[in-house]
């Protein structure tokens, strides 16, 4: 692979909670919502798989519209990414059909200017042009999110958009991984006692199911969305705020040790998946950087060497905890 990656290790979940006293949840909104307000303002950081996202704003009386699935994932650790929030209007960027390298069917597009990759975000609400564009660095890790108010989505009064509202932050979490960290899977991911289990899936495919049945057995990192990269030599994945219909989830990142493709059967059965066969099901069920060539190529590589190292299966499961014991019997 010719992009590299070199992380620092991972940190113990919720090492960071006590010294986070500047998260505080008292306006009224709030307390009937899941946003959290950050009393200090201007700025917090957010550290998901290993990686520090420093979110700044430069509002000077808006509260940051931040999610509570987020609040485990706040630590006070140097960024390695700098994303800033700019309120005040959209500027002047070349926006045109010759530079965009990617449009998107959910109202997002990526353009690709003077060399640096733009993201912009649309709205029936609010017409046809962007409400938002975020322009950053050639490695994505320097950015400037620019929102233009109103805000078209659910933002309480007094708030302003988080500069990595969805979808951009899942866009920007794929794009930094693409430049040698590894992938986002559309998956369940199980620390079973230190033991790291993917389950990869489709949509209704057993993820969340897979979640509910290990509940009670071992930690969950998140039914729907998981990290998987390189670290310290080894494979692991990571859990992510970005949970599925189960909202148990977790800061974790555990060494993987299989992955299982997930099938709903009458029956409890895997059957082993190797070369070719193997990786073509984990880049099915990975989010891709269509917009980064080097990335794509990046993270093809990246499912092949996976699917080499570690054990896969296919797994056909009857939604039932017996599942648990059986995975824990493959060899």
């Amino acid at each position: 692979m010719s992009r590299k990656l070199c992380l620092r290790p991972a940190r113990q979940e919720g090492q960071y909670r006590q010294q986070l006293v500047f998260i505080i949840v008292t306006h009224q909104a709030v307390k009937n919502s899941n946003l959290v307000e950050h009393d200090a303002l201007q700025n917090v950081q957010i550290k998901i798989a290993d990686i520090i996202f420093g979110v700044s704003s430069d509002h000077p009386n808006g509260l940051l519209n931040l999610e509570k699935s987020y609040l485990d994932f706040l630590c006070t650790e140097t960024p390695d990414l700098n994303i800033k929030g700019h309120y005040a209007g959209i500027p002047d960027i070349a926006l045109c059909d010759d530079n965009k390298v990617f449009e998107s069917d959910v109202a997002w597009n990526v353009y690709q200017v003077d060399g640096c990759p733009v993201f912009t975000l649309r709205s029936p609400i609010s017409g046809p042009d962007p409400y938002c564009i975020a322009p950053f660095s050639p490695d994505f890790r320097d950015g400037d999110v620019y929102y233009r108010l109103p805000y078209p989505g659910d933002v309480p009064e007094g708030f302003v958009p988080h500069p990595l509202e969805a979808p951009l932050f899942h866009l920007l979490m794929i794009s930094i991984l693409a430049q040698g960290y590894g992938i986002l899977v559309h998956a369940c991911g199980i620390d079973d006692n230190g033991r790291g289990l993917l389950f990869p899936a489709s949509p209704d495919f057993g993820k969340t199911t897979m979640a509910q049945l290990w509940k009670d057995e071992a930690r969950i990192l998140n039914d729907e969305r998981v990290v998987l990269r390189l670290r310290d030599g080894g494979l692991w994945i990571c859990g992510t705020p970005w949970h599925g219909d189960h909202e148990e989830f977790s800061t974790r990142c555990v060494p993987l040790e299989k992955i299982y493709f997930l099938n709903q059967s009458k029956k409890n059965t895997v059957n082993s998946q190797e070369g070719s066969a193997a990786a073509l099901k984990l880049l099915s069920h990975c989010f891709h950087p269509f917009w980064d060539k080097e990335g794509m190529q990046f993270i093809t590589d990246f499912a092949a060497q996976v699917t080499s190292d570690v054990p896969c299966y296919e797994l056909g499961f009857v939604p039932d905890r017996k599942v648990v014991d059986f995975l824990r019997c493959v060899k």
